[in-house]
């Protein structure tokens, strides 16, 4: 079976391909979010919980594994009386089968992870209301929803302070967002809260380390959490391109085989493209195409080998999108400087004093380019509104309407003079001389001496 594994790898091939895999560069992004997170370690002050998000295969899980050596030791525990410690409690949270996060099954697994597959259970029942204890927990509550257990909850809390547990580390947190649908939904607010409560039981931060979909827990509580983002390196900065040819000049000189470095160093470009600016997915490719050259046989690290073990274009497409909509949403966020100045109502004068912060517009800029150009248009407003009243006044000085007639059952013949009126006033209004205006009245009508409701007289047809 373990010859079936390694395949033809001898020990001393299978042991180059172990320290390649064992060896973690130090790089400035790796190392500026390990100072912070340790910091919180060390003194939460006040915090509950931490976020740690960023792209997939940033690095995440290169920072865990060197915060768990710096903490554990490299035995892992230490004996202290009877019972062995564990410093740093490293929990990988599980999808649920389910709809919504299993909060029982978390904590069997944090249990054994501790060392304690067994908790005692010391209770007093009457029999005539056990029937009763049975039923008691069922029902739409949030026990129920996300399928906790008290019972497991009360002796993990007792195991996390007998065990000297420092902090707890959920990796791929995003999980815990898992809250069902329909109306046994329950809310992001609750995991949260959740987390809260624990951390104010046991005395011990919580670090939760994810994708950028922990960004929809990041505005749910404001001062007990910690924000830590761990990005990847961007193109567009000339420090992170250099930052990211020395993470690839490091990576090929740990290679144990032999590689053209000049020529690697050259193509640095493709590897940015198919890493995505990711140094984990950029070591991880290194490892498979380092894997299978010594399968082969082979003593040199070819740039075909590594073309035939990339990530495909849809794979880093799609990786890059993800990516690129959580950076947006995250600049989104940090952009809201003038809204958080409204809602403290300070003045231009008290933030004249703050730092600058790049693409966010100051509260000083906005009136002093907007306000002339408002009066302005309202003056050309009032002008050209003034212009056409007197323009419609004069016209409508030339031209009169014709006075209503009352509705009457006698048909009577158009006069003629209003439209001579009318002809003679556009005239003269078309050609724009200062003519004074001619009104010409309509003569008088003829009063008729039918009384109202009395019927026409009926005549004669001409010629009959």
């Amino acid at each position: 079976m373990e010859n079936w594994l390694h395949g033809n790898l001898t020990v001393a091939a299978n042991e180059k391909l172990t320290r390649f895999k064992e060896y973690a560069v130090s790089h400035p992004q790796l190392v500026q979010v390990d100072q912070i997170l340790m910091r919180a370690i060390r003194e939460p002050a006040g915090f509950a919980h931490v976020l740690v998000y960023g792209p997939s295969g940033v690095g995440k899980t290169t920072m865990i594994r060197q915060i768990t050596r710096r903490l554990s030791g490299t035995s892992g525990t230490s004996i202290t009386g009877n019972q062995a410690q564990y410093p740093l409690l490293l929990l990988e949270t599980r999808p649920p089968d389910g709809g919504a996060f299993n909060r029982a099954d978390y904590y069997r697994t944090a249990l054994k992870l501790l060392g304690e597959p067994f908790y005692e259970r010391r209770m007093l029942v009457d029999i005539d209301s056990e029937q009763t204890w049975e039923k008691k927990g069922r029902g739409r509550t949030k026990t129920a929803q996300f399928n906790d257990s008290p019972e497991l909850r009360q002796a993990l809390e007792e195991t996390i302070t007998r065990r000297g547990v420092k902090a707890v580390i959920l990796d791929e947190a995003q999980h815990l967002m898992k809250i069902g649908t329909g109306a046994s939904a329950g809310k992001l607010l609750d995991q949260l809260d959740w987390i809260k409560s624990m951390t104010n039981v046991t005395g011990v931060l919580h670090i939760l380390i994810g994708t950028y979909e922990l960004l929809n827990l990041r505005n749910l509580s404001a001062r007990r959490g910690l924000d830590i983002h761990f990005p990847r390196y961007l193109f567009q900065h000339e420090q992170d391109r250099q930052d990211f040819q020395g993470v690839l000049l490091a990576l090929l000189k740990q290679v144990p085989l032999q590689v053209e470095i000049p020529v690697f160093m050259q193509n640095w470009c493709y590897f940015y493209e198919r890493s995505v600016g990711c140094v984990g997915v950029l070591k991880d490719w290194l490892i498979r195409a380092v894997a299978a050259a010594l399968h082969d046989g082979s003593d040199t690290l070819s740039l075909e080998r590594l073309q035939d073990h990339a990530m495909t274009l849809a794979q880093c497409e799609r990786m890059a999108v993800d990516a690129v909509e959580g950076e947006q949403k995250l600049d989104y966020m940090e952009s809201r400087r003038e809204h958080l100045w409204h809602l403290l109502q300070m003045g231009t004068g008290s933030t004249s004093s703050l730092p600058p912060v790049s693409n966010a517009v100051t509260a000083t800029e906005l009136p002093v380019e907007n306000t002339p150009k408002k009066t302005t248009r309202r003056k050309r407003q009032k002008e050209e509104t003034t212009q056409s009243v007197t323009s419609t006044a004069s016209e409508e000085t030339v031209v009169q309407p014709t006075p209503k007639k009352r509705q009457s059952r006698k048909k009577t013949q158009p006069d003629p003079s209003p439209q001579i009126e009318t002809s003679v006033e556009t005239v003269s209004v078309v050609s724009g001389e200062p003519t004074e205006a001619i009104v010409i009245e309509p003569a008088p009508k003829k009063k008729s001496t039918r009384r109202v409701g009395e019927r026409k007289p009926k005549r004669d047809p001409v010629g009959s």
